[in-house]
């Protein structure tokens, strides 16, 4: 296991926040639908209180597995995460990170593809008096996903301290399911809505929409590569479909490519 932190001073109190690589061959479950499978992955961490001493954190915190390595819980593992080689596409500033992950195909039978994007909200549209972060992840193929070990749980939204949820749409919104981004017949411009963020599940407390990241359709007239360039801006974003080595299921967004 490998485990790096990173701090933020400011708001309403310091936070920090954790990634760390799960190597475990057969110690870990993760249950899904009744069918055990065990996964390797990332985990994603955020604390109120870090021990810098042991490297650990305290008891306030929110955690969530990626676990995009997999195989049926009869079997150990196969893979190394050490030397697992996994192609990615990465944004990193000041704000946070999205990074998109395809991992070379393994003798894991359940491998998926994902997405994993943390932003601190600089403009919320009201004051809440909670954190300025939150996390979203999803991957492209669900053989386990509700998880059985403390810990390891995949949350797709995290919004530290207030709630976690797994569901594909609670505590963010996407532009109404289907479709999402698509590319217009008629002028060539690609018309989208940023995810809107939610301080609740229910997505009825709407608090800011992301900069880093939004949803893309398929077969909408974009494909994997497509540079969308915003009108009167430098921005530009850059359309990633992925699917995995074990499963035909796009993961399909567009993620910040310049500022």
């Amino acid at each position: 296991m490998a485990r790096r932190c990173l701090k933020y001073t400011g708001d309403s109190a310091d936070i920090w926040m954790t990634l760390e690589v799960h190597n475990y061959k057969t110690s870990e479950a993760i249950r899904y639908q009744g069918n055990d499978t065990g996964a390797q992955g990332l985990r994603v961490t955020f604390t109120s209180i870090w021990d810098s001493i042991n490297h650990t954190w305290g008891d306030t915190k929110f955690q969530t597995f990626i676990g995009f390595e997999g195989r049926d819980w009869s079997y150990d593992m196969y893979t190394d995460m050490a030397t697992l080689q996994i192609n990615y596409w990465l944004w990193v500033d000041s704000t946070g990170f999205v990074v998109m992950g395809k991992p070379e195909p393994s003798s894991n039978d359940r491998q998926s593809s994902f997405i994993c994007v943390m932003e601190h909200m600089g403009t919320k549209e009201y004051s809440d008096g909670l954190t300025n972060f939150y996390c979203y992840t999803t991957r492209n193929a669900w053989w386990a996903g509700t998880g059985e070990h403390s810990g390891l749980e995949n949350y797709r939204m995290t919004r530290p301290f207030s709630f976690q949820d797994r569901d594909e749409n609670d505590g963010i919104q996407f532009y109404y399911d289907t479709p999402y981004a698509r590319k217009s017949n008629g002028n060539g411009k690609v018309y989208f809505m940023k995810p809107v963020i939610h301080n609740t599940a229910n997505n009825k407390t709407p608090i800011y929409q992301s900069e880093l990241f939004f949803r893309l359709s398929i077969d909408a007239g974009l494909v994997d590569g497509d540079v969308i360039a915003i009108d009167g801006a430098t921005t530009k974003f850059l359309c990633k479909m992925l699917t995995s080595p074990d499963h035909s299921n796009v993961l399909a967004f567009a993620m910040k490519y310049v500022a």
